[in-house]
């Protein structure tokens, strides 16, 4: 009987490659439709629905998509702990394909907004899950590490679609490559997405009831939640202000986005190589304690430098550091005792919740309250300031390197 099992390993490993690639692609897929929205801009997205836009409504195209992160992140973790990963990752990536399906042929203000509450369902499935899926195919510290790469490509897709815009002829264009790569991402997904089953099966099921109280009572669980709240609010708001900090500092418009894009590149870059430098470290306490001080500085600070290339290098450099370490911290639920790969979708979903709750309100009824209009110093140093308090949580984060 082992023997079959320890047969079964390397290919279940080898078959959980496909299923990165499938991740990947799924998290691309509503990501780069999504973006495409913000890489036209507001005025182009009036012209094409016929209407005026003021920044208030095309602000609330953006914001829908978030809105699904924070009602069913913890949903659908509880949902994939319950019943697997499949149904539920592949029925987000079919919504997510409606949704920008109806964006192409039904022209109007509401058909975008529910297309980008769809893609934001899809995401939301992939982020709050992202964890567990890994888990059930590989052992937790190489499951770690792969989900950097996927994190990453959720910032590639980002970088893409904000950057292609300029080469199509039209918005509806643009719209209908989206619908093509949905098609193909969608049919992927549906005929290759898998469960592990050699490990369903050794799973005792659970109520959903009590997979929530194990996840809530975890005090582990609780950190990596605040931790994630405080890594990407700092990160995402950078990333909404520092076009606009430029332009009034003085900085060209061209300049500006170019180096809010630096943002997402070093964010990029992160994900993938934070998580393999940790890996090697003795204290990695003690490293994320000097990352987020390091990145503190930058966030605070990096807007304000004396020339646009300094000020694209720091940028680049906060990017790198507040988004890698997310992965290192969004990974700690699946290396819990309490938690492990069984419970990681309940976990991962009140992780996200959390963090997508502290992206929402954090920036806009908070920071914003304290900093007051145009006051982008002040805001940036409040983004900081978030990164410190990560410095100081980090030594209380359940994570350990080499010698701890």
């Amino acid at each position: 009987m082992k023997d079959r099992i320890s047969e079964k390993k390397p290919l279940s490993e080898k078959y959980g490659y496909v299923i990165l690639v499938l991740m990947c692609l799924g998290i691309a897929m509503p990501s780069f439709a999504q973006y495409q929205i913000a890489g036209f801009g507001k005025e182009a997205i009036a012209s094409y629905l016929g209407t005026p836009l003021d920044d208030r409504a095309f602000s609330t195209l953006n914001m829908a998509t978030f809105l699904p992160g924070i009602i069913f992140s913890l949903i659908s973790g509880l949902m994939v702990d319950r019943f697997g990963t499949r149904r539920v990752v592949v029925s987000g990536v079919v919504l997510a394909a409606l949704g920008i399906v109806l964006r192409a042929f039904v022209v109007g203000y509401a058909s975008i907004w529910i297309s980008m509450f769809l893609m934001g369902v899809c995401t939301t499935f992939y982020n709050a899950n992202g964890a567990k899926i890994l888990g059930s195919w590989f052992e937790p510290a190489k499951a770690g590490l792969l989900l950097g790469v996927f994190m990453g490509f959720t910032n590639v897709a980002m970088s893409f679609s904000t950057g292609m815009t300029a080469i199509f002829p039209s918005v509806r264009s643009a719209f209908l490559t989206a619908v093509v790569i949905a098609a193909v991402v969608t049919v992927l997904c549906a005929a290759l997405m898998r469960d592990n089953t050699a490990r369903r099966a050794a799973e005792e099921r659970v109520s959903i009831a009590a997979c929530l109280h194990i996840c809530v009572k975890s005090r582990g669980v609780w950190l990596a939640a605040l931790g994630m709240s405080l890594l990407t609010t700092s990160c995402v708001g950078l990333i909404q202000f520092i076009p606009t900090a430029l332009q009034y500092r003085g900085v060209a418009p061209q300049a500006a986005s170019l180096c809010g894009m630096c943002v997402t590149l070093g964010a990029t870059a992160g994900c993938l190589l934070v998580p393999i430098l940790s890996r090697r470290l003795r204290r990695v306490k003690l490293w994320l304690c000097g990352c987020g001080v390091a990145a503190a500085a930058l966030v605070a600070f990096a807007w304000s430098l004396a020339s646009v290339p300094l000020t694209a290098a720091g940028l680049f450099a906060a990017g790198f550091l507040t988004s890698g370490l997310g992965p290192l911290v969004m990974a700690i639920p699946l290396q819990l005792p309490e938690i492990g790969p069984r419970y990681a979708g309940t976990a991962g979903g009140f992780v996200s919740t959390v963090q997508l709750v502290g992206n929402t309100l954090l920036p806009t009824y908070v920071i914003t309250a304290i900093a007051g209009n145009n006051n982008y110093g002040g805001m940036f140093l409040c983004f900081g300031s978030l990164m410190l308090f990560f410095a100081v949580l980090s030594f209380f984060l359940p994570l350990k390197g080499k010698k701890e």
